[in-house]
């Protein structure tokens, strides 16, 4: 089932993340260079999951999704680890920009497994942006 986020949409408040996740601030429209030198400055991989959450702003994906269409498949391994080793490689730029990780992420509901991630619409649109001043 697809979800997608409203900006205004309380689960947002309720995601899983830990460090990195609440204590700097919000992406913010202002922001758009900050947000091209953390682009430029993650790893290709975690680039890559990034941009695919932001095609689509406030869609939450299953990791599985992500493995699959961005990581090349399942292979060995779990999905929900592949997708968070690759995404914990932004931790460096995210905190040298000083802001939050731009994604959120939330862990699977009882019976359920693997994370789902989504990437808050105010947060894709600074980062478009910055990938329009990027190309």
């Amino acid at each position: 089932m697809t979800v997608y986020l409203a900006e205004d949409d309380p689960r947002w408040a309720e995601h899983s993340g830990g460090e990195g996740h609440h204590d700097a601030p919000q992406w913010r429209p202002e922001d758009v260079e900050r947000a091209a030198v953390f682009l430029a400055g993650i790893a290709p991989q975690a680039r890559q999951v990034l941009e695919y959450l932001l095609r689509s702003p406030g869609r939450t994906v299953h990791c599985t999704e992500l493995v699959d269409e961005v990581l090349g498949g399942q292979g060995a391994g779990d999905p929900a680890r592949r997708v968070a080793g690759v995404l914990s490689g932004m931790s460096k730029e995210r905190a040298h920009s000083g802001r939050r990780y731009p994604f959120h992420w939330w862990e699977a509901t009882e019976g359920g497994t693997g994370a789902t991630y989504a990437v808050r619409p105010s947060v894709a649109a600074v980062f478009l942006a910055a990938r329009l001043t990027d190309d």
